[in-house]
């Protein structure tokens, strides 16, 4: 299964809308966030996707009732607080925003993989026997717009710009 991992938007309505077109392209079966999606309205843009949303407050996520509310009138959106966990066919898969949590995380070998953000640069590496992967932004202030594609059957993970 592909899973698509994106973080870092940041209220940026166009990156947000060209990615989830991508990403319905791309056969992704879930769509992970990791933080700083930064306002309840970009619910909407996220909840586009054809799967399940999973996302995870960020430090720069400012009304953080208004966007569960946001997100519990999707069917497809799920906000799980600080950090997140979803179960695929291949093993558990953990998120959160920030990196230095992500890391630890992955150093427990109890995850094929952890997702994390906050740093707005691009990460992929083995830890603890996870990959600990961070997409990059979404906004595209720092690198190139973009996001993460991780295939749980075969462990890689794809960087995709916006660019392109």
């Amino acid at each position: 299964m592909k899973i698509a991992v994106i973080s870092d938007s940041h209220d940026h309505v166009e990156h947000v809308e060209k990615a989830i077109d991508l990403i319905n392209l791309s056969g992704a079966g879930i769509l992970v966030h990791c933080g700083d999606i930064c306002s309840p309205f970009m619910i909407e843009r996220l909840a586009r996707f054809a799967g399940q949303v999973h996302i995870v407050f960020g430090n720069n996520d400012g009304d953080r009732v208004a966007i569960m509310k946001f997100a519990a009138a999707r069917s497809n959106v799920t906000v799980h607080g600080e950090m997140g966990e979803i179960e695929t066919d291949e093993g558990t898969i953990a998120f959160t925003h920030r990196p230095e949590f992500g890391g630890g995380l992955a150093a427990t070998g109890r995850y094929l993989a952890v997702f994390s953000g906050h740093t707005h640069r691009r990460l992929a590496e083995r830890a603890g026997g996870a990959m600990h992967i961070n997409p990059g932004e979404l906004m595209g202030i720092f690198e190139e717009a973009g996001f993460a594609l991780f295939d749980t059957v075969s462990g890689g993970v794809e960087h995709i710009d916006l660019s392109r």
